[in-house]
This record gives structure tokens, sequence and C-alpha cells, in this order.
């Protein structure tokens, strides 16, 4: 019996005190109030810049309707309706939310809790369960009234649209997350840092996250519909948006561009003409406002830009997420667990295979269960956009659970077997030698090591700009029985090629001389002084030894690719006496690598030594980098900045180099604070020179806040520097 129905015998029986209404319902006002200052705070919502009410799911909310006349709690009957995509009738995405007596944490449901009878203003408290798709909904809110002359009248009236996201506060959300600091760091913090260099020298820097940005949280929420597989089927992943496994793959794919025209195109050739360089980046707020504007990828971006967009992304829909910093990453490109490389008898690289290991890669974790794994797979879990090899179709890569990453249990999962070889691979480099047809044969292993990559994995900790190694997450201490047990169960599942069968067994040539390397000055080489590399030869055997040393020097991609010759240098007839080490001088200068950096000004040395009395050859690289020096200095008109007002920022630039600097653009920005400004100076810098920009801000969020300066010119790039600043209320 329908609602009207029981209402009419009610009322023959006479178990109605209250005549049915005259007229139907209807709203007194335009919209409904949804009361969006306190929802918004109740929902950790309030610092998104968007006209729209933002909500997270698994959490009630109030709104409030003013009526013509009284709301009839017989004869009433009323609905909030919120539709998902463009015709839900056809992806399920259709909520129609009912009046009920009691609200269920399970069950879409509007509960009255206050009536003010002159007015006629109706607070109803509204439920939203903890598993519904995020995204942006088209409101409706429905009455139907049953009037006293029999008529049932209906009326809907069209509603602002309401943003629902992901909940780490609610305990029945898959992304809940116990710690209110961590959820502090994970979801709400707008700047963070990005870890790069190597694993010699950690370099640290400020990442303008901005996820709260003006028309960030539009961009990110279109993405939900940008992957190929919901243009084709929207029916189908529908209801996989209130999924965070779902999402996190899905974003791991669309940012970047590969596939699907997402957001960011992946550069690491050196040529940047067409876009800009990856360093020239302070965040992930220009990126996304770019593509929103125009619905292309924005060029270019390379691993430290995928992972900070990811994280803005993630953490904008509600999902805890950070940036990992890998040192000595490896590149498996066959799956193998083994990275090779392979250097001739003069200490040059020759290219045979595509492994790699990078000075560092970024990747992305995210928080969440794992109800599609066995128990104990939940928690943090390793995604990753940067494009680097196919899996199913796609550039796509992840969630896969730390634990089974530290573990090898590499079928769990998604990729997971990727992410352990980037951690714990086992390196070797081959000796080989080219025969007369141009073809070469590996001779000999100059080297094996068996913990030289998965070095310093790190990210920000938790409410301090400290750093945070979580390498103990990822693998067991290097060396230990558990560590080879991780390594032999990931390497037996793996898709090692024949040519490696019986890999493990493999052992080098034998010991008697062990190459080491070390830089002067041993504190932070700078870019554009002079430097030297002190290779050390030790001579593990009582026997003398003579030694012919080939060393080479080129500049590189961080990801280990060889960019250009820089210098070669040979040392003959080295004498080394049983049981000691003898080193030699490379020196190089300014001028020996002036025009050849590329990126993040990395290097790499490749030595080869033979040793005359036994033939045997030895081989090693040493990677190492340039850091740029402290070149800008941030003014501020004032201590301490105001909302709303306009202040003025001075930046000062001092030319680092021994050459002239010319195309400087300045880049500043800061969350909260401005969004991205960009000038490009009128002029060249000479050696030793200073250029001066001001820029003009206008800050919107009061609190301790940072801007955030980069500077690019065509002779070096990734000059940063960030200043911290108070911003206060404006004085009335």
């Amino acid at each position: 019996m329908s609602f009207f129905s029981k209402l009419k015998k009610l009322q023959c029986l006479g178990g109605s005190e209250e005549p049915r209404p005259d007229k139907p319902l209807d709203l007194k006002t335009v919209d409904c109030d949804w009361v969006k200052d306190e929802n918004r705070l109740a929902h950790h919502t309030n610092d998104f810049d968007t006209p729209l009410l933002v909500l997270r799911r698994g959490q009630t909310f109030l709104v409030k309707m003013k009526f013509q006349r009284k709301f009839h709690k017989q004869a009433d009957k009323a609905f909030i309706e919120l539709n998902l995509g463009a015709n839900p009738q056809l992806t399920s995405a259709k909520i129609r939310c009912p009046l009920v007596d009691t609200l269920n944490d399970r069950k879409w449901g509007m509960k009255i809790i206050e009536e003010d009878h002159e007015t006629f203003l109706v607070t109803f408290k509204v439920n939203i369960p903890p598993n519904v798709p995020i995204g942006q909904y088209k409101a409706v809110v429905e009455f139907t009234s049953h009037l006293a002359d029999d008529q049932v009248i209906t009326t809907r009236d069209k509603e602002p649209d309401v943003i629902i996201l992901f909940n780490a506060w609610c305990k029945d959300d898959a992304v809940y997350m116990e710690s209110d600091k961590e959820r502090t760091e994970y979801v709400m913090n707008d700047l963070g840092i990005v870890y790069r260099g190597n694993s010699a020298w950690i370099s640290p820097k400020k990442w303008n996250f901005g996820q709260f940005e003006e028309n960030v949280l539009e961009c990110c929420l279109s993405l939900l519909d940008k992957d190929k597989r919901v243009k084709a089927k929207p029916a189908k992943f529908a209801q996989k948006k209130g999924d965070p496994v779902w999402v996190t793959r899905l974003i791991s794919a669309v940012v970047n561009s590969q596939d699907d025209d997402g957001v960011l195109e992946g550069n690491w050739s050196g040529d940047y003409a067409g876009g800009v360089a990856p360093t020239k980046w302070n965040g992930s707020v220009e990126i996304l406002q770019q593509y929103l504007q125009t619905g292309r990828p924005v060029s270019y971006g390379q691993c430290w830009v995928f992972s900070g967009v990811v994280t803005t992304v993630l953490r904008c829909l509600g999902i805890p997420t950070r940036s990992i910093t890998n040192f000595a990453s490896a590149h498996d490109t066959e799956g193998s667990m083994t990275i090779d490389n392979y250097v001739d008898q003069n200490g040059d690289e020759i290219e045979l295979g595509g492994d790699s290991v990078w000075n560092f890669h970024v990747w992305n974790e995210s928080w969440m269960k794992r109800e599609d794994l066995p128990p104990g797979y939940g928690g943090w879990q390793a995604i990753d956009a940067t494009p680097q090899e196919i899996s199913l179709g796609l550039y796509q890569t992840g969630p896969a659970p730390v634990t089974a990453v530290k573990s090898g249990e590499i079928y769990l999962g998604f990729e997971t077997g990727f992410v352990f070889a980037e951690v714990n691979s086992d390196r070797v480099n081959w000796i080989v030698e080219q025969d007369e047809a141009g073809d070469y044969a590996i001779t000999s292993v100059g080297k094996r090591y068996l913990s030289s990559v998965g070095k310093f994995i790190s990210t920000k900790a938790v409410g301090s700009d400290e750093r945070n190694d979580v390498t103990a997450t990822y693998k067991h201490p290097e060396g230990t029985a558990e560590e080879r047990t991780a390594f032999k169960r990931a390497y037996a599942f793996g898709s090692h090629p024949e040519y490696q069968d019986g890999f493990l067994a493999v052992e080098e040539e034998g010991k008697g001389l062990t190459l080491d390397f070390e830089t002067t000055p041993s504190a932070n080489l700078r870019n554009g002084d002079g430097f030297s590399v002190l290779i050390k030869a030790r001579n593990d055997t009582s026997e003398a030894a003579t030694v012919d040393i080939s060393a080479v020097l080129h500049s590189t991609q961080y990801t280990g690719e060889k960019k250009r010759f820089i210098k070669r240098q040979r040392f003959s007839s080295v004498p080394v006496p049983g049981n000691e080490t003898v080193s030699r001088e490379f020196a190089v200068m300014f001028s020996d690598y002036d025009g050849k950096l590329v990126g993040l000004n990395s290097m790499r040395m490749s030595v080869v030594a033979k040793v005359k009395e036994t033939k045997k050859l030895f081989a090693d690289r040493f990677e190492f980098r340039l850091d740029n020096k402290e070149a800008i200095d941030i003014k501020l008109d004032k201590d301490k900045l105001r909302v709303g007002k306009e202040h003025s920022v001075v930046v000062n630039l001092t030319n680092p180099l021994p050459v002239r600097l010319t195309n400087v653009t300045i880049t500043l920005e800061g969350p909260g604070i401005s969004s991205p400004l960009i000038r490009k100076l009128n002029r060249s810098v000479v050696a030793g020179g200073t250029a001066q920009m001001t820029f003009m801000i206008q800050p919107k969020k009061v609190g301790r806040r940072a801007l955030l300066v980069d500077v690019d010119a065509k002779q070096v790039k990734d000059i940063k520097s960030h200043l911290e600043v108070d911003v206060v209320e404006s004085v009335q």
C-alpha cells in the first residue's frame, strides 16, 4: 500500500488530527539554505576556493528549507535527489534521499531536526553513506503533497551542485586514518617537500600542492572522467568512483598524457621546446589550472612533478597521500629483478639493454583499506604516474601494498613487482667485448652489487619539515636473511629472460681490486666551480699489482641516461702495493662542463681498471650532481601580510655562474598567498651581476604561509628559494 493510500485510510478512520493542506508544498526562497559555512567547517572543506558546497561522505550535513506553509508530516513527502554524471539513469548514479524518522549511518536519509511554525523554516539533517561515489552532483529538491481535494502534486526545484569527497575522518570510509596529525598532514597540508638529489646529497625542495586553490578542485574532479575506460563504459565505472583503489589507479594513468591526453607530458630529452623545463615548476597549481583552461597536456614534467601533481589531486579528492623519493632507484624493463649495465675495456658505456638506475625517483603513497586483498595489506599503497612501463595497455602503476613490496610478494596488488625492483634489485656491471661482426659478448662480471639500490627512501615528516626515512617499510635491512628471502621470492615470480637463467648462481670474476670514489671538495659540489674526483684503487690481495685505469665522465639525466661527453682520462701503470689503496685525481674545470649539463646537473663517471699481472678487469661507476648556488633573496614590504591587502615582493637575483645569463624567467607563488606569477627579465645578467623584479600579491588566507620562487635561464635551471611569512586578518 502506498504512502498516500495509507494516509487516506488513516484519515477515513479518524486517525489524523490535522487536515490535509489546500496547496502544495513549495519553497518560499529561490534555493534551499545549504548552510555552507557550518557544513564546510564540519566537513573540513572550508579552505576550498569554490562557491559550491563541498562535503565528505560518511558524515551528516544540514540543509534548511523555508516553505510557504507548514510542513505536513502526513501529507507531505520530501526528497533530495543527487545525480552524478551527464546521464545518471545510465550510470546507476542517481540518488534519492528520503525523509526518515531515524538516520542510518550506512544509508541515505534526511531527518527533520528543527521546525519554526511561524516562519515555516525546517532544518533537515542529511546522512551521506561512507561508500558513495565521489564527484560533483547535480542537486534537486522534490516535494510531493496529498491535498485536501485528493490531488497529488509534485514540485521540483533545481539547486546548486554539491560535491562529495572521500572522508579520512570517518571510520567506515576505506580511507579512514586514525591520527588527526596525519590527517592534517596528508589531506589538509597544501605545502610540502619533494626530495631530489642522490644518495650522497639529499636535496629538499618546497612544493606548492595547492589543493584548495581556485579551479583546482574542478580540475581534479574532471580527471575522474578522462580515463578512456570510463569514457567507453560510463555505466560500469560510475560506482567505482567510490573505491579508492580504483580512483588512485585511474589517477596514476590520467596524470600522464601517454594514453588519454592527461595532465602532464613527460620529457627527459633535455630539449624542452614547446613547453618549459620540468625544473621550472614550484608546485601543481599552475599545471592543473592550465590543463583545465586548455584541455591539453601541459609541457613538461619529470617524476617529481608527476608525483607533486598526484599528491595534489588525491589530497583534493580526500585520499591521504604523500610524495615518496627513492634514491638509487632501479628501472627494471624486463621484470627480472636485476639491473644490468655494460662497459667495454676502455670504460665506455655500451647500450645493450633498457635497464637503468636513477639518481632518484619520486612516486606516491596513498592510505586505504585493501578489501580486495587478504588481511594485512591495507595501509600505505605505492602508486606512480610517471610513464615508465605499460601495464594492461596503459601507463599506470599501483596501488601496490608497501607491505607486499617488503616481503617480495609481487603477485599481490598492481605492479608490485615493478616497485619491488625499484627498491631491491641486484645490480650488475658486465664487461663486454666487440667481435669482428660488431656484436658484443660478455667477457666477465665487472661488479655485482647486492645492496646498491633503494637508498634513503624519504618523505616529509608529519607536522615538520624534517625528512622521514621510510626505507624500513619497503625492505628488510640489506644483507639480512629476510632481505635475501624477499629477493628470491620476487625473483622466482619475475619474468626474467632465458639468458639470465641461473643468474643467482653467478659470482664475480674474483676478488682482487676494489674501486671507490671521493669528491673534492668533499662538501656540496657547486655548479659554476671546478672540482675533482679521487679514484681510489684498493688492492685486496697481498701481492703488489700494476693497474691501468680508464675513466670517462658524462653529463646525465637524473634517470641515468647518458647525455654529453665531458672528459676522459687514463692513468697507466699505477703501482698498488698489496693490501693498500692508491688514489688518482680526475680534475674538472667549469669550462669542461659549461653548456653540457641537463636537468638537475647530474654526472656519471665510468671506470674500468685492468690488473696487468692477472689480466683481470674491474668496473665501477660513480654518480653525483652539482648543486646550484644560493642566488635568490626575497624581500617583503611588511613583516606581516594582511588578508585582502596588496603587498609588494621584491626578488633579487645574483648570477651564480662565471658566464652571462640570458632568457631569465622568474616565477613566484604560494598557497593561500598568490597564484603563480611569471615575469621575464628584459635583459641579460653578467657574471656576478644582479637583477631585481617586483611582484604584487594579495593574500587570501591567514596563518603561516610560504612564498616560493624559481629562476630559470638558458644557462642554468632550477634556482629556487622560499620565504616563510605570516598572514593576519586585515584591520577594519
